[in-house]
């Protein structure tokens, strides 16, 4: 039988969410952290979208995962296998049994491309089918910069879907390059969106629009992609007919929970697999020592960096509070909407749960797309990132 391990807190889960949680547990004072995860690199997803348009170097995208480990936190190089959230003990792929006091479980979510017939067989062999995963960078820079006349279709999801709003970076970025190439006027651009509207908030949503305009998109609300053979998207909606040729399409991709989630009994009806989650406290509704932060859980909002780092610091006071026997602190549903809407301009949105636009900066106006905003995004927050928020500082 396996040896059992105990931590103080048990963080399942070294991205974003999990990584900055253990950083900041740390820096509250927690002397024993435990962090599983197998995976040797971390990547910046958000900078998936500037590598894939040529604005990023390839080398800007990942970190060795053995840097990026904070001071004093034991990493557990194994994947999490199941979870007892009762007694708070994870059996792990190399036969070892952790538990925790505390548990933040932080796994993400999967891109799951069987969830969209063709696609992985489109995205090997077909020519014209691309995507902003890593791994697919080369080839989707490759596929715009090649373009010179046609159709190019993009595909924005809705929940579920990690940093849905930078999923529109590709398309403006796209468009900007085609406009200074001067083909874009040969180009027939067309957006498919699952929503009726292109953005929640009213503000953002403008925004978004005047851009399309300006590049002359087509836009097609209510429209899902759901095959793909060859060049042959097949849709479905009330502005589509059922199959649509194209040179280019760019899939924003289709994602699952960790079947750790559900197999662990922390989902619930009408989740979809994804953690049951109070989305102020943080904390599993059935196991109150259980936190859930990130693209794993069911919290209703959108899943951005800037909503995380709201959710981890939410997650990490409240394990003090619950200790302390405190009222708990509550999330806002707080997130950031960074749209590159050209290759040097973007738009930096926040709003909350209630799509009440938000601005955390001392600035008149951070909808309005500008240069400053695209420099903040590129450059700076790049750099805050590996150096501040991994690392429990912001």
């Amino acid at each position: 039988m396996a040896r059992e391990r105990t931590h103080d807190v048990l963080v399942i889960g070294a991205g974003n969410g999990g990584l900055s949680a253990a950083a900041h547990l740390r820096r509250r004072g927690c002397r024993d952290v435990g962090l599983i995860e197998p995976a040797e690199r971390h990547v910046y997803k958000p900078l998936q979208n500037y590598v894939g348009t040529g604005l990023a170097r390839d080398d800007e995208l990942s970190r060795p995962q053995s840097t990026l480990i904070p001071d004093g936190v034991a990493w557990h190089r194994t994947a999490a296998v199941s979870i007892d959230p009762e007694r708070r003990v994870v059996r792990c792929a190399n036969g070892a049994e952790l538990r925790g006091r505390d548990l933040v479980v932080a796994p993400g979510a999967l891109v799951d491309w069987s969830l969209l017939s063709g696609a992985r067989e489109a995205l090997a062999t077909g020519p014209a089918v691309t995507t902003f995963v890593d791994g697919e960078l080369a080839r989707t820079r490759d596929r715009i910069a090649a373009l010179r006349a046609g159709r190019a279709l993009f595909q924005l999801r809705a929940q579920p879907a990690s940093g849905r709003e930078t999923a529109l970076k590709p398309l403006f970025i796209a468009c900007d390059t085609w406009r200074r190439a001067g083909v874009l006027d040969d180009i027939e651009v067309i957006l498919v969106h699952e929503g009726d509207r292109v953005h929640p908030v009213e503000a953002i949503d403008a925004e978004v629009r005047r851009h399309l305009d300006r590049y002359g998109v087509e836009v097609r609300p209510a429209t899902h992609v759901v095959g793909l053979r060859e060049r042959t998207v097949e849709l479905a909606g009330p502005h589509c007919s059922s199959d649509e040729v194209v040179d280019l399409v760019h899939l924003h991709p289709p994602y699952s929970p960790p079947a750790l989630i559900a197999d662990s009994g922390l989902d619930a009806e009408g989740t979809g697999g994804f953690a049951a989650v109070d989305p102020e406290t943080l904390q599993h509704p059935s196991h109150p020592r259980v936190w859930i932060v990130g693209d794993a859980g069911d919290l209703g909002d959108a899943r951005t960096g800037g909503a995380l780092r709201h959710q981890v610091k939410t997650a990490v006071e409240n394990i003090r509070r619950q200790r302390a026997g405190l009222a708990l602190e509550r999330y806002d549903g707080y997130t950031v909407a960074p749209i590159a809407t050209g290759r040097d301009r973007l738009s930096f949105g926040e709003y909350d749960r209630a799509l009440r636009v938000r601005r955390s900066l001392p600035v008149p106006d951070e909808i309005r797309s500008s240069r400053a905003w695209y420099l903040l995004d590129r450059y700076a927050l790049p750099q805050i990132y590996w150096h501040r928020i991994l690392r429990g500082r912001l």
